[in-house]
């Protein structure tokens, strides 16, 4: 049973994954880039689907986000995907019965898309669920149909009709009756496969096909490309198709070979481990502790005693756990529905009785007292719902305000650590400087023109620690926390050109061409103060890391209800460097720029972008709401 639910499982979604499956920072990146409502639904499809073989919770989460975004937007396509996912999530968690509840919703919205690709999948997993819950001829049913509607699926979208033929091969491989059948369905599965070789597919068919050489007397070579196939499918990135390899294993004893048990039995309760898969790791664990127990190993007994028990003891088995309970949650959806069927019942039967039957009043009676011993009894179970409930939002608040005490402790390190880099980096050198000229001016040794260079640059030197100076005020006045934020609409125009006023030596110095593209009539509601201090402090760093000669651009977008302000320039060298070193604000005081900068942002409830663009552009700027 336990080699029929996961291999069956592990297929399920061969048709929508492949082995190198996307990264989640890449679909995150997406999903912000995204401008309209159906293009965000599919990207919080992919990460749904992506956390199916990451993390069954988080998945089943997005897949929940799926389907109640694609019910607003009345998106067919989005909803059967959201329910297939559902589906799937239900299936891990070995609830088959719930799983097929979902399964039959999505295909109901297939058949009236009319995408038969999609049909034929979902009977597929339809048939696996009800042959894991023992309802066999319910599951010929499915498989037959699933069968017969993907052998006509075009050539290039038969990828499908691989899976079938998998799934007739796990179910006839022990049958001699089918043994033509089971090398037929083999060889056609590998022929499909071969325009797929990212599939998953072509794992179980090497698989299956390794019995022939068990049969022949072989069995020790068997269990050795077993083992390839496995090491081969963790590299690339499968560790379910992996389980299910050692899974194979299980079978040889039948055919006459006796692998070694413990070994593969070990290897698929680690890599179970590893991935989370709480439920199909028992099956392993219980295994080893059985071999263990006959073997009177007491120290492995013991060892996996304790594993068993930490298991039993996880968060997601505890009633009151804060994590997602698939089963109540299913339970609850479908609650509304017994009751509206429970009620309709009742009143079918109480009007049948009072027509049929000159006690009437007698069965009304007691009709009326079920009902009431009924919500009597309903209504003792919900107290003790909503007792539970208070409770677990009594402890959800605790954590909630213990996490906020933490993260004011962590700001408050931060800005500590900040203004103690801005003290030690700005104010150090010139202090200096200035206590070296002081002992220069008190030797008397100067003449003339050396004291009037010495007194103009101590005029610069002190008016740029005074520039400094107010900046750390400002930041220090917003850093405050009686400090309210009131945004108003300012023009965008006029701070940037105030910003680039100070820096108009340094532009000339660099021989940099500004080209402002900022309309006059483009505004924002911010803090002018605030906005201000950040377009210098990115100005700052554009103009510092601008190849000499070079052009600094500035430009102004506004999308999908947002202000977003770029400033692009060419840096001369690869850009990831640079933004490498803008990372480092402890001893890089462009990067502590930067970080002021995003620390205001995010006052103003925006944030700060600092992206390469072409290999050695780069672009600063923000995104206001």
């Amino acid at each position: 049973m336990r080699q029929c639910c996961i291999t069956a499982l592990a297929c399920l979604l061969c048709w929508q994954l492949t082995a190198q499956v996307p990264q989640m920072p890449e679909l995150r990146r997406e999903l912000l880039q995204q401008r309209d409502s159906a293009g965000y639904l599919a990207v919080l499809g992919k990460i749904s689907a992506l956390y199916s073989v990451i993390d069954v919770d988080s998945s089943f989460q997005y897949a929940l986000k799926v389907r109640d975004m694609a019910a607003r937007l009345h998106n067919a396509k989005g909803l059967a995907d959201a329910n297939d996912l559902i589906s799937w999530c239900y299936a891990l968690k070995t609830d088959f019965g719930a799983a097929g509840i979902y399964a039959y919703k999505a295909l109901k919205i297939h058949e009236q898309l009319g995408d038969s690709a999609r049909i034929a999948k979902t009977l597929s997993n339809i048939y696996v669920y009800y042959r894991n819950m023992g309802r066999r001829e319910d599951a010929n049913d499915y498989f037959y149909q699933a069968f017969k509607m993907a052998s006509r699926l075009p050539p290039d979208n038969d990828s499908v009709y691989g899976i079938l033929l998998v799934n007739y091969v796990m179910r006839f491989y022990r049958d001699s009756t089918h043994a033509d059948s089971v090398h037929w369905a083999l060889k056609r599965a590998r022929r499909v496969i071969q325009k797929y070789p990212r599939s998953k597919i072509s794992f179980y068919v090497d698989a299956y096909s390794l019995n022939d050489l068990v049969e022949k007397g072989q069995g020790r070579r068997a269990e050795e490309m077993i083992y390839q196939l496995a090491d081969k499918a963790l590299r690339s990135g499968m560790p379910y198709v992996a389980m299910d390899m050692y899974g194979r294993l299980d079978d040889f004893p039948r055919m006459g070979y006796h692998p070694d048990t413990v070994r593969y039995q070990e290897k698929a309760y680690q890599l179970g481990v590893q991935t989370g898969s709480i439920e199909l790791n028992l099956y392993w664990l219980a295994r080893l502790y059985d071999y263990y127990t006959q073997k009177k190993d007491a120290a492995r007994v013991v060892q996996y005693g304790r594993e068993i028990m930490r298991l039993a003891a996880e968060k997601r088995y505890q009633p009151n756990a804060h994590s997602f309970d698939y089963i109540n949650i299913f339970l609850k959806e479908k609650a509304v529905t017994d009751l509206r069927r429970q009620n309709r019942q009742r009143q079918q039967l109480l009007t049948a009785e009072l027509t049929e039957s000159a006690n009437n009043q007698l069965i009304v009676v007691g009709i009326l007292i079920v009902v009431v011993l009924f919500l009597a009894f309903y209504l003792g179970r919900y107290w003790h719902y909503l007792r539970l409930k208070q409770q677990d939002e009594a402890l959800l608040r605790g954590y909630r305000e213990m996490a906020a005490a933490n993260q004011a402790l962590t700001e408050t390190d931060a800005f500590k650590n900040k203004l103690i880099s801005i003290l030690a980096r700005d104010f150090r050198g010139p202090l200096v400087h200035l206590t070296e000229v002081a002992a220069r001016f008190k030797s008397g040794n100067l003449s003339k023109a050396e004291m009037a260079s010495f007194l103009k640059h101590i005029s610069v030197t002190s008016g740029k620690v005074l520039e400094v100076f107010d900046k750390i005020l400002k930041w220090l006045r917003l850093q405050l926390s009686g400090y309210r934020y009131e945004p108003v609409r300012c023009l965008l125009l006029p701070l940037m050109q105030s910003a680039l006023e100070p820096l108009e030596a340094e532009l000339a110095r660099k021989r940099l061409i500004v080209k402002n593209y900022i309309p006059a009539s483009a505004s924002a509601l911010t803090d002018e103060e605030m906005l201000k201090l950040v377009n210098i402090q990115l100005l700052q760093i554009a103009v510092a890391v601008a190849l000499a000669g070079s052009m600094l651009e500035i430009s102004v977008d506004r999308t999908m209800a947002q202000t977003e302000v770029y400033i692009r320039v060419k840096t001369g060298e690869d850009a990831r460097f640079v933004l490498e070193g803008l990372e480092n604000w402890q001893d890089n005081g462009l990067a502590l720029g930067l970080v002021i900068s995003r620390d205001l942002m995010k006052m103003m409830n925006g944030y700060i972008i600092a992206e390469g663009q072409e290999h050695s552009y780069l672009a600063f700027g923000y995104i206001l709401p």
